[in-house]
């Protein structure tokens, strides 16, 4: 009954196209639960790029005096997952084909001590009873640090809960024409999760911006409940990503930024080459790609986000199946050349950094004098070129005046020891690898 009214709904407003794609969907309503099911991921991925907004569309028309539906999106070769003791249905995240299970895609998060804190608070939010821990939680970072991998890996941990998740684009979110634009607490009697990525898209737009506030407002706060929830439901979690340092967030209305900040703001910073390479090896490794790990790790040096990182080993997977062959370091360079990789800083670059920015000659730099401030520039270049470039010791030993190997090692485990106990080290190894290098 509701497909065929659906169905000529969609055929007054697209005509006769609707046919094409809406017999690929399943329709299945229970009490206020509508799940849509979808015969595979291409048909869902699609479905989500071009239809959804007019299916939704249609859905909204047919309900306008009836009570909404919850609408839950599945792929039809993923079932949903029953607990084996509760019984409890498992819903996928708004309709977003292959996401991880949740736990799996923390796992499968690759970040060092750099991003400890920000991989941790992720961890605390998604274990922690919804709202408990942090409300709102906010990562900030620049595009290609993983923010979308913890979000979608949040978003599923809660939906395997059994909570009710939204998980899609800022300006996608609030560009729907949804009922509860009006009466923001409406929104919360059917959500538990909100789970919003690219949040700096809503710069300039200040009616999302207002719409986003006001959601943010009427979101209940810890030890509150909506008169309308579940047994099992509390207080809810907001979780937002924005591209960026955390001060980027200034483009946003004051308003917005001030509820934004009120929670826990943390940054993912740009993964070093240690873990490029370990992401490249394990995606090689995935693809059953023969690299060998100099030619990883020359990929690893030439992009710094590990979507281009992904887009540079797709080129290197799709040369070889073409070419029938091994890669050799020549096609390597041209795979590299032809795009997406980054210009690479060599040891002098990083070198001269330094220098400027400790006031100090490269030349002075690379001596034999032994002055204190010579020594600690000599000794955050070599750290510098070997967590930029992935050099090794005699490499680096060469790269300095011809340097023992020896010399480096200390070195090395100096300014790591002074990233530890010395704030000022902190302060200026940060500064040198924000830039430039």
């Amino acid at each position: 009954m509701l497909k065929n009214e659906l169905r000529h709904i969609l055929n007054q407003d697209g005509g006769q196209d609707a046919e094409s794609w809406f017999e690929g969907l399943s329709l299945h309503q229970e009490n206020d639960t509508l799940r849509v099911v979808f015969p595979h991921t291409y048909f869902a991925a699609w479905f989500a790029r071009h239809k959804r907004g007019v299916f939704e569309a249609a859905l909204h028309r047919h309900f306008t005096n009836k009570a909404p539906l919850r609408v839950v999106y599945e792929q039809g070769d993923a079932p949903p997952e029953r607990d084996a003791e509760s019984g409890t249905r498992h819903e996928t995240i708004d309709g977003a084909p292959g996401v991880c299970n949740g736990e799996d895609s923390f796992a499968a998060f690759i970040s060092n001590a750099k991003n400890a804190f920000p991989l941790a608070a992720a961890r605390e939010v998604a274990v922690s009873a919804l709202g408990a821990a942090y409300n709102p939680f906010l990562l900030c970072g620049r595009s290609g640090t993983g923010k979308t991998h913890l979000l979608r890996a949040l978003a599923t941990t809660f939906a395997r809960r059994g909570a009710r998740v939204i998980c899609q684009s800022a300006a996608r979110f609030c560009a729907e024409n949804a009922p509860w634009a009006r009466r923001p607490e409406l929104f919360w009697e059917q959500c538990d999760a909100l789970v919003l990525d690219d949040m700096q898209d809503l710069a300039g737009q200040n009616a999302w911006q207002q719409k986003m506030t006001a959601c943010m407002d009427a979101c209940p706060h810890v030890g509150q409940a909506t008169a309308n929830a579940p047994d099992h439901a509390g207080p809810r979690q907001m979780i937002f990503a924005h591209a960026g340092p955390a001060q980027a967030l200034k483009i946003l209305d004051e308003r917005l930024r001030s509820r934004l900040e009120s929670g826990l703001v943390v940054e993912l910073l740009e993964p070093d080459l240690d873990v490029r390479l370990r992401y490249l090896q394990t995606l090689s490794k995935q693809r059953r790609l023969k690299l060998g790990r100099e030619q990883l790790l020359y990929l690893a040096q030439r992009c710094s986000q590990f979507r281009l990182l992904q887009g540079l080993l797709l080129k290197v997977e799709a040369f070889a199946a073409m070419h029938g062959r091994d890669i050799t370091p020549a096609d390597m360079e041209n795979i590299v050349r032809t795009g997406g990789a980054e210009k690479t800083p060599g040891c002098r670059e990083i070198l001269n950094e330094v220098a400027r920015g400790l006031n100090l000659r490269a030349e002075d730099i690379l001596g034999a004098r032994r002055r204190p401030e010579l020594v600690l520039a000599r000794q955050l270049a070599m750290y510098l070129c070997r967590q930029k470039l992935g050099l090794s010791y005699p490499e680096l030993g060469r790269a300095f005046g011809g340097r023992d190997h020896s010399t480096v090692i200390h070195a090395i485990k100096k300014i790591k020891k002074l990233l530890i106990s010395n704030k000022d080290v902190q302060r200026l190894v940060t500064q040198l690898e924000t830039r430039a290098l």
